[in-house]
Formats: structure tokens, sequence, C-alpha cells
């Protein structure tokens, strides 16, 4: 049985994932971050992503893959990023990048079928997506990265009412400040 992750996203310490303008170049990470990053990706067993963050991610790194003038931690990622199965839930796309598989059909028993059915770590990615699993009691880890910017406003990684608790199993410190966090869900 796979454990799912609700991963890889930069938070603001106030609790943002975007800002105010719903920009997301305040957490463009340092090389070390990412090459972390990149690790962390590269040990998954799959990742299952919302359409707006497929909508990003995709096109993106797979642009990278064939750009002489990327630079080396970026290109890194994306050739983890092209091995890795991805998996995308939407309501209204009807086809997915070769390199990934559309969901057909309830995402939510699509993701616990797949938990089931899989060793390893999924990660769950794109906050709407996400926070349906989370409300499902899918979620077994958090994974994030605090960044030290305070924001004051904009999209909050997590809804109103969210209650988990949970227990501390990772931590590490980045040269520019950035602490990466892994969290437990106590049974």
């Amino acid at each position: 049985m796979a454990r799912l992750i609700y991963a890889s996203m930069t938070v603001s310490l106030d609790g943002f994932f975007e800002d105010a303008d719903g920009g997301i170049g305040w957490s463009t990470p340092e090389d070390e971050l990412h090459r972390a990053s990149n690790e962390q990706v590269a040990s998954l067993a799959a990742i299952v992503m919302g359409r707006r963050l497929y909508d990003v991610m995709v096109p993106y790194w797979h642009d990278l893959l064939t750009d002489p003038a990327a630079p080396e931690v970026e290109r890194e990622f994306a050739q983890v990023w092209d091995r890795l199965p991805k998996y995308v839930a939407s309501r209204t796309l009807t086809d997915v990048h070769p390199s990934c598989e559309l969901i057909v059909g309830d995402a939510i028993e699509w993701i616990a079928q797949r938990k089931a059915d899989t060793d390893g770590d999924i990660e769950v990615s794109g906050v709407d997506l996400a926070a349906q699993v989370e409300a499902a009691g899918l979620i077994d880890a958090y994974r994030f990265n605090v960044a030290p910017v305070l924001l004051g406003a904009g999209n909050p990684l997590f809804r109103p009412g969210t209650r988990r608790d949970l227990e501390l199993t990772e931590t590490r410190r980045f040269p520019g400040g950035t602490v990466a966090l892994e969290y437990a869900v106590r049974q």
C-alpha cells in the first residue's frame, strides 16, 4: 500500500502558496533546495495532480528537456519529471500530454484504489485536488517547504476548518532560510 503525501508546495510563513496577485515568484527555490526536491520527486512511485498544476507544470518541465540554456538543476528535475508516472484529475480535460494519464471517473475513488494497489509514495499536488483527498481522509503525510517570507494575503494552503493532528518526522534547513518539513498524520 502506498503512502499518499500532500507535497512539494512552497508556502509562506503565514500559510499562503500564492500571493494576493496569484503569483508564486517569491517561492523560486535556491539550487540546494531544488536538488533536494529533485531527489524527493525521483523517489516517488507516482504523482497525481489537479488541472491547475497540470497546466503549469507539464508544458514547462517538458520544454526544459530540450532547452540547452536551462540551468542544470532544472534540467535534472525535467528528466526526473519525465520518467515519473503522472496522473491528472480534471472534470474538464478530455486529453492530456502523452507523458500523463487522465483519471476517468471519480478521482477520489481512483486515488484510493491507486493507493491500495501501489508500493511507495504517491504525491498528491494541487491545492484543490489535495483538499478533496484530504477531506476523504486519504492523506498520510504532509511535505512542505516553508519560505522565509510573510505575504499578508493570498491563497491559503489549507481551507478553513482543516484540522489534522500531525507528528513531525523530518526537517531540513537550507542556506537561504527555507525549511523543509514532513509531518505524518497521527492515527
